[in-house]
């Protein structure tokens, strides 16, 4: 009989089981993660309390709130930087647009519009009419591509957080036309705090964090024959671009350009001053890519 002791309890763990024999890629990230947790325990000498408090806070971060329906794991990734970790481990874009995080309010079949439709109703907010190209690498145009965009009203609000907001506001799906331009109208979004109340926020309060998210606006683009893209684009100017709380601020932050001449806001039909912006995007070339081995445990246990 194999006595447990504080030397061999972390091999103890790795070696029940069948070493990766079905699922080589689950057994190695598997493996890594144990011998980190292991480690840590020891380095921090974490108390037996100190893992109740950690039980209740992934407990607590998993459940249903009115602000993130789907709890708030997707959320801590993102607060702890391991989302955007992620993405620039694997974002060698080469001259592409760079990857970014998806978020945890994110949600699927978005109603779809036409070119140069509104996104969404908001009397507060001030317009923004932003366009552009999707292209490939080499600058040619791609028609039929489909953007999806997502992005917070003029006071930092998804629609899914507020019941004010009809269903599928500031949302939308568009696909470029033949020269592979794109055009829409929306408000300018405000950054805003990430939802606070729940086992996220309290952490970060304790860790003298705040929660401030720099402007920004969601895209999900695709075509044919290229690779899908998830990425995010910020307001210049946004006082949180040094220091938003998901670490997602990268290179792609556009300015705004105002506009208040009487011609111009006769020309797009507006009775105040509104803003414009432009945004190509550069989509990468399809690849195939291996299957992640891991996976049909992971559709199992889902199942």
């Amino acid at each position: 009989m194999k006595i447990i002791t504080l030397n061999n309890i972390t091999q103890a763990v790795i070696d029940h089981g069948d070493g990766g024999k079905m699922h080589p890629r689950l057994y190695e990230i598997y493996t890594s993660l144990i011998q980190h947790l292991h480690a840590f325990v020891k380095e921090t000498n974490l108390t037996g309390a100190e893992l109740q408090q950690g039980r209740t806070f992934l407990n607590g971060a998993s459940r249903y709130t009115q602000e993130i329906p789907d709890g708030e794991i997707h959320m801590l990734t993102d607060l702890i930087g391991l989302s955007e970790l992620v993405e620039l481990l694997h974002d060698s874009n080469g001259g592409t647009t760079e990857a970014n995080l998806e978020g945890p309010l994110y949600v699927p079949n978005a109603p779809e519009r036409a070119m140069g439709e509104r996104l969404g109703v908001d009397d507060a907010g001030d317009t923004l009419f932003l366009s552009g190209q999707v292209l490939d690498g080499n600058g040619s145009e791609i028609a039929n591509a489909l953007i999806d965009v997502w992005h917070p009203n003029s006071k930092g609000l998804y629609d899914i957080q507020d019941p004010s907001q009809p269903k599928g506001n500031f949302r939308g799906r568009f696909y470029t036309d033949s020269e592979g331009k794109y055009a829409f109208e929306t408000t300018v979004p405000m950054g805003y705090n990430v939802p606070a109340s729940g086992p996220c926020g309290e952490v970060l309060r304790l860790l003298g964090r705040h929660t401030w998210r720099a402007a920004h606006i969601h895209f999900k683009v695709s075509a044919s024959g290229y690779a899908p893209l998830t990425t995010q684009i910020f307001i210049a100017g946004d006082p949180h671009l040094d220091s938003d709380t998901t670490f997602a601020v990268r290179s792609a932050i556009v300015p705004l350009q105002s506009h208040e001449a009487l011609d111009e806001l006769k020309a797009r039909n507006q009775g105040r001053p509104f803003y414009t912006t432009e945004f190509n995007f550069v989509l990468k070339p399809a690849t195939s890519v291996e299957n992640d081995k891991a996976m049909p445990l992971l559709h199992t246990l889902h199942s």
